[in-house]
């Protein structure tokens, strides 16, 4: 999965595993994305905020080792000027994978923040897990973005979430 940009995701109940693009949507078309969950500040009780700054990027090429494939991945709309370090894994083996593969690199550069957020599992959003997207607004701005982790709390009789979203600025 890592190899194609993607990850695992267990079943909350069942013995079963899900393969999941790092990025379903790639960040600049994201504007087009409805949100799986709304969540205002007043549900939040702590917020935090971590500013990254990683490079622009807007082409890589993704290769196989001793076989498979050798794949150009340029974001579209860009000249492609801006090229990102050569990745290479003997699981690139179709071009599929390549492309993924380069999509996560292009889609995890730029500005971004990691919004944290500590709130109670509630009865309408239950879980929230990685993979949806949520809109986070507060009086001052609005967040929108990818979760990327969850942790359950369980303080009897309450049930707590944090959530991690990846956004892109």
């Amino acid at each position: 999965a890592k190899a194609a940009g993607a990850y695992l995701q267990p079943h909350p109940v069942n013995q079963q595993v899900s393969v999941l693009h790092r990025y379903p949507t790639k960040p600049w078309d994201w504007s087009t994305v409805i949100p799986d969950f709304e969540v205002p500040s007043s549900v939040a009780i702590r917020e935090g905020v971590e500013w990254i700054d990683r490079p622009i990027y807007n082409r890589v090429f993704v290769s196989g080792t001793s076989q498979g494939v050798l794949g150009q991945v340029t974001r579209e709309g860009t000249a492609g000027d801006l090229p990102a370090p050569m990745v290479a894994d003997a699981l690139i083996t179709e071009a599929i994978a390549a492309r993924q593969r380069g999509i996560a690199i292009l889609g995890d550069t730029g500005k971004q923040a990691m919004i944290t957020l500590r709130m109670p599992v509630l009865e309408a959003s239950g879980v929230i897990t990685p993979g949806k997207f949520v809109r986070y607004t507060d009086p001052a701005e609005e967040f929108f973005g990818i979760v990327r982790s969850t942790r359950i709390d369980v303080v009897y009789p309450e049930t707590w979430q944090s959530i991690e979203i990846e956004a892109h600025l």
